[in-house]
């Protein structure tokens, strides 16, 4: 079993806190739709990625911005390479200025099942502070588009521990989004990536960063808000009305082979990762001379291995299986236990460590204390 993402690289604009590979020349798009078509048939044509992949996901960049002719050509030839089971499940990424009946048909059409809608925030201001090209109303129009043009599963994107005076903005938000008609919700504190027109307002003093104790406080009411309203928290970070948790993104925190195509892409299988060029001109270039835009490539040890195998485990509800062979003669339970005496994390009858509510805050501490 193994996972395909693709990454579509275009964006119209930036929103400044996304460090995220991407360009806005839209000419490119015709030439790197095929490009992506010759990448995938060169992998498809090693014995290692002959068989159908289990899920598809399209990320970005913003893949809503590709013209749906150009969705088509990418799945007619994704559907000539290998024969899909019909239940797997194929995402898309969308901003919501970008759907419309017309498009949620088109997507539906072409078969895909889930959309990942990047709503960001439901507050009109805090979208303007982010440079979102949408509505609060929009993303509501968006997530009504979908579900008439029969697609159910849909997931929206949330950011929480915004600067200073958007508080009320975030638990505004939350509320709202939490009475919409979507089935999986995932949340991200705001970062300041260096690069990013948001980090250079933060270092000019333009804006100044949530406080640890506002991050911890949203948080928590965001893991609360969602049980209310039925959601399971399945990682660190997602949580899903039941039947509806990510099965693409769950195979990465499982440590299910993927292959990422496109670029600035990564693929793991093995303990062997790679990773593409991260400029499109090159990596067009490339593929019209039928050579992978490999960028580099890495081979993890065994230390490496189990340490991420805790670090993906730990963010995830069922927590670390310690029955795992890459785990053993690790002395895990040893190093758990300053943590275990302290409540923020448990010890399961089927050989997991989880982390408790009280520890779900502390997961980058306990981890670094695991490995």
């Amino acid at each position: 079993m193994w996972g395909l993402y693709l990454h579509i690289p275009f964006c119209p604009t930036r929103c400044i806190y996304c460090d995220f590979y991407s360009q806005s020349d839209l000419s490119l798009q015709s030439a790197f739709v095929e490009a992506l078509c010759r990448e995938l048939t060169i992998y498809c044509d090693r014995g290692l990625w002959a068989t159908a992949p289990r899920t598809i996901y399209l990320g970005g960049g913003t893949p809503s911005s590709l013209p749906l002719p150009l969705l088509e050509r990418l799945m007619q030839h994704i559907h000539s390479l290998w024969r899909l089971d019909k239940s797997i499940e194929i995402t898309i990424e969308a901003n919501p200025e970008d759907v419309s009946p017309e498009w949620a048909r088109g997507v539906a059409q072409l078969g895909f099942n889930r959309i990942s809608l990047g709503v960001q925030s439901l507050s009109d201001e805090t979208l303007r502070f982010l440079q979102r090209r949408h509505s609060a109303a929009q993303a509501e129009l968006a997530i009504s588009y979908i579900r008439e043009a029969g697609i159910s599963n849909v997931s929206i994107d949330l950011i929480f521990a915004l600067p200073k005076g958007y508080e009320q903005h975030w638990f505004e938000s939350l509320a709202h989004a939490l009475v919409l008609p979507v089935t999986h919700l995932s949340a991200y504190g705001l970062t300041y990536e260096s690069g990013t027109r948001l980090d250079r307002m933060r270092e000019s003093g333009a804006v100044t960063p949530s406080s640890e104790e506002t991050y911890v406080k949203q948080y928590y009411a965001l893991v609360a808000a969602c049980r209310k309203a039925g959601f399971t928290h399945y990682e660190l970070s997602n949580w899903a009305l039941p039947g509806f948790a990510s099965q693409h993104n769950s195979a990465y925190w499982d440590g299910t082979p993927y292959l990422g195509l496109g670029p600035s892409a990564h693929s793991y299988m093995a303990r062997h990762r790679w990773w593409n060029l991260s400029d499109i001109h090159l990596y067009i270039e490339r593929l019209q001379q039928d050579t992978l835009p490999i960028a580099d490539e890495e081979w993890l040890s065994l230390t490496e291995l189990s340490e991420e195998c805790i670090m993906l485990g730990l963010r995830t509800s069922r927590g670390i299986d310690l029955r795992r062979p890459v785990l053993q003669g690790v002395p895990l339970m040893d190093r758990a236990t300053p943590w275990l005496d302290q409540g923020l994390l448990t010890y399961t009858a089927d050989d997991h460590l989880r982390l408790t509510h009280e520890g779900l805050i502390w997961c980058d501490r306990i981890c670094t204390a695991l490995c």
